[in-house]
């Protein structure tokens, strides 16, 4: 009898609820295994593909975080299933290697044998998709996994259309793999990777062709990410299957027997990994593709300057960079700050950046129409030789840098006589980013179970394992989650330390954003900055130690409001104190939605669309100045 493998891929929408009601529907409808992918965009498209197009961008709402795999491991397990996934890069492989019972090579990544050594190199069991592939593709693949040491291999015919129709699917082609595997690895299994939704198809591999393992795309209601491309199924629709019953077969779809790709495919096998570098497309695709997509060249140029601690620079001036691009069609490029993470950030979210510190003749050079600036540093004498060459500049957070032709301050208390039309700031001009505001509640939702505690990717000031020796004396158990960045190594810090190693204490390290862990979280505890108005656009309760003497003045503002809790300056409040802080913040649930209320209220998440609002006419003005028929 063959074994069913739901296939969940992006399915899940992000959501670890939907993730498990997925894996107990896969065991209710009869599955052996469900199978999810491990992917980031940015390991998974070039950067050409990703500077130029928003639909590949946008795919990193399908990723799966990561702190969610062990979880959904366990329930698969407790249900029964067999527990697997699709890395699409080595990294991901690595992770995966102690959390799975089986690994699996997507049609796309079959060319790169680099990933197929990988992965039969874990001793994992491994199925390998052969979408789009021909017989001398297929053998290489096989060859790799089994000089990698895989013992365990299955092989599954594949037709890489979404929805792939009958008369492609080709099914004669599993005995044609069944007799070549019986050459190269005669311990292989064979089977049918399903994108026809046609059950006459399925029925007629099982019955006909005796695949043995079936792998299908599933969703559980419609509302799944990929299932409007008319490839997965419903589990009502598949259930009869897997259960055995009969239906009628499909003689129509066997097809040829020959193992090469269908006509139907040949254009998605440009678009498959290149063997080179393991990126989508291949390399002769790329430029190609870049060049007939790239948008205008003579679109004005903004140049991003980012200098300080951290990412915060960056993710606001991030928000800020998607808005002047994708709202008033700007070129944007950034001089990246020195920090960990900065690149991998950016090359995700589609912008390229300078490889060279960002001096006034390197940015003068690029002849931008606009520079923004968000340094810690003193920033006046950039912006005055900036200005000297013709180059409209923005500085943000520099109230007093009146060199500026604009400045935007974006903050959570502000003097309204400040407000000019040089100067804005205020909680209308806090910069979140695109991925931050879809995850906005209609209104504020009852905390979480979870205690989220981030200080950023820095952390300097060692405020995280201030706050975990506090949240060690309290009373019972609250599962807490310890969001530490790659900036902890530059302070020399090691986490967890030994006494602080709680069943209760998880430790989230530089793999997941947090836009995927706070959603749902029944209090963020953090350091005042962007990851406030972030928290307060997704509904999140939010208590404050403060890192300098002098955010009091903000944190009292908003306190006020009502919109955060106040744990008081670091090194100000003590160990007893901030305990007693944060189990009377805990224990108060309506107290804490009260917070997330207060917070949606006071940020909605708009301030760079108003930001590059005031920053576009900057831009027309150039236009003007560089073609006066304008």
């Amino acid at each position: 009898m063959a074994r069913f493998i739901a296939e969940i891929s992006s399915n899940h929408n992000g959501d670890m609820g939907r993730c498990l009601d997925l894996i107990r529907a896969a065991r209710a409808c009869g599955c052996w295994g469900v199978k999810f992918q491990l992917f980031r965009i940015e390991r998974l498209f070039s950067p050409e593909i990703l500077q130029t197009s928003e639909t590949h961008r946008l795919r990193r709402r399908w990723e799966l975080p990561l702190h969610y795999i062990p979880e959904l491991a366990a329930c698969a397990r407790a249900e029964g299933l067999a527990f697997g996934c699709t890395p699409f890069d080595l990294a991901a492989v690595a992770f995966l290697q102690s959390e799975v019972d089986f690994l699996k090579i997507a049609s796309y990544e079959l060319p790169w044998l680099d990933l197929v050594t990988s992965c039969a190199a874990t001793g994992l069991p491994l199925m390998i998709s052969c979408g789009m592939a021909d017989e001398s593709e297929i053998r290489r693949a096989v060859t790799a996994a089994r000089e990698g040491g895989c013992t365990d291999l299955s092989v599954l015919h594949c037709v890489s259309n979404y929805p792939a129709a009958p008369a492609d699917c080709n099914l004669a082609a599993i005995g044609a793999l069944r007799r070549l595997l019986a050459q190269e690895f005669p311990t292989a299994t064979v089977g049918w990777s399903d994108h026809s939704v046609v059950p006459q198809v399925v029925f007629r591999a099982v019955d006909h062709w005796a695949a043995e393992v079936v792998e299908f795309h599933f969703d559980l209601d419609g509302a799944g990410a990929e299932f409007d491309g008319g490839h997965c199924w419903l589990p009502a629709q598949i259930e009869p299957l897997i259960m055995g019953q009969s239906c009628d077969s499909l003689p129509a779809s066997d097809g040829s027997a020959a193992l090469a790709p269908s006509e139907s495919e040949h254009d998605e096998r440009l678009w498959r990994a290149d063997p080179a570098d393991g990126l989508r497309p291949t390399l002769p695709v790329r430029q190609t593709w870049a060049q007939d997509h790239a948008p205008a060249a003579d679109r004005p140029l903004v140049v991003m300057v980012v200098g300080g601690p951290g990412l915060g620079h960056l993710a606001r001036l991030l928000a800020l960079a998607e808005a002047l691009r994708d709202e008033h069609g700007s070129r944007v490029l950034f001089a990246a700050p020195d920090c960990p993470g900065a690149e991998q950030i950016l090359a995700r979210n589609g912008f390229g950046w300078l490889d060279e510190p960002a001096g006034l003749a390197s940015l003068v050079g690029l002849r931008p129409a606009v520079c923004v600036v968000d340094q810690k540093e003193e920033i006046a004498d950039l912006i005055a030789g900036l200005g000297a060459a013709g180059i409209a500049t923005v500085a943000i957070d520099r109230p007093d840098c009146s060199e500026a032709d604009l400045g935007v301050v974006p903050c959570f208390g502000w003097p309204a006589e400040r407000d000019s039309t040089r100067l804005r700031g205020g909680p209308d001009y806090l910069l979140v980013r695109q991925d931050i505001i879809r995850l906005r509640p209609d209104r504020a939702p009852l905390p979480g179970p979870r205690l989220v505690v981030s200080f950023g990717g820095e952390d300097p000031f060692r405020l995280t394992e201030q706050v975990a020796r506090a949240l060690a004396d309290l009373p019972g158990s609250v599962p807490v989650d310890f969001v530490v960045g790659g900036g902890f190594a530059r302070h020399r810090q090691v986490w967890p330390p030994v006494e602080l190693d709680r069943p209760d204490f998880r430790v989230l390290a530089g793999g997941d954003a947090l836009e995927t862990i706070l959603p749902g979280a029944g209090l963020l505890v953090t350091a005042l900055g962007v990851t406030v108005a972030e928290a307060h656009v997704m509904g999140v309760p939010t208590a404050v130690l403060a890192n300098y003497e002098a955010d009091a003045a903000q944190v009292a503002y908003l306190t006020a409001a009502g919109a955060i809790a106040d744990l008081g300056y670091h090194v100000a409040v003590t160990a007893a104190d901030l305990t007693r802080l944060l189990i009377e913040l805990w224990a108060d649930c309506g107290g804490r939605q009260q917070l997330a209320a207060a917070g949606l209220r006071h940020t909605d998440g708009q301030g760079a669309r108003r930001a590059a609002a005031l920053i576009a006419p900057l831009l027309t003005s150039h236009q003007a100045r560089k073609d006066p028929a304008c």
